[in-house]
């Protein structure tokens, strides 16, 4: 279990690493911490408050926040770093569809892996959270470049 959650937050830094940046690191940062906090506040209130999923095991975990310090602004920059925003709505609909299923892939292997539990949660839960997460993302970072557009002005 411990070695799987290292193992993935290797490979998800290592592709951070690796992808051709489209966005500054003035975003990228924000990006991150917009993810952390968002990956917190539900945390708390789904895991801690009503026990509906968790982190290793019940309980707050130091190695329960790797996932919230790794995964969540990993993915955050990754997603709207390669964001088609110059294309029709179909594609950008089929992009947060395809990052919604590539997000319950990884759930599922999170819970396999043992890293990762339900207590009350459901996948379908999952799978109506993560197009409005993905969507909540897109709406932080349009007001982000709304607010660097008004200083450049």
């Amino acid at each position: 279990m411990t070695f799987l959650l290292i193992f993935f937050c290797f490979i998800f830094i290592l592709v951070l690493y690796l992808i051709p940046k489209n966005i500054s690191k003035s975003e990228q940062y924000t990006i991150a911490l917009f993810s952390i906090l968002i990956g917190l506040m539900v945390d708390v209130v789904l895991d801690i408050k009503y026990h509906l999923y968790g982190y290793i095991s019940p309980g707050v975990q130091y190695l329960g926040f790797l996932p919230i310090l790794v995964f969540f602004p990993v993915a955050g920059i990754v997603f709207i770093n390669f964001y088609p925003s110059k294309k029709p709505l179909m594609i950008k609909l089929l992009y947060i569809i395809g990052w919604t299923i590539f997000s319950l892939v990884f759930e599922y292997i999170s819970i396999v892996a043992g890293y990762f539990y339900y207590n009350g949660w459901k996948y379908q839960y999952s799978a109506i959270s993560y197009p409005f997460l993905l969507w909540l993302q897109l709406l932080h970072f349009k007001f982000l470049k709304s607010l660097n557009k008004n200083k450049d002005s």
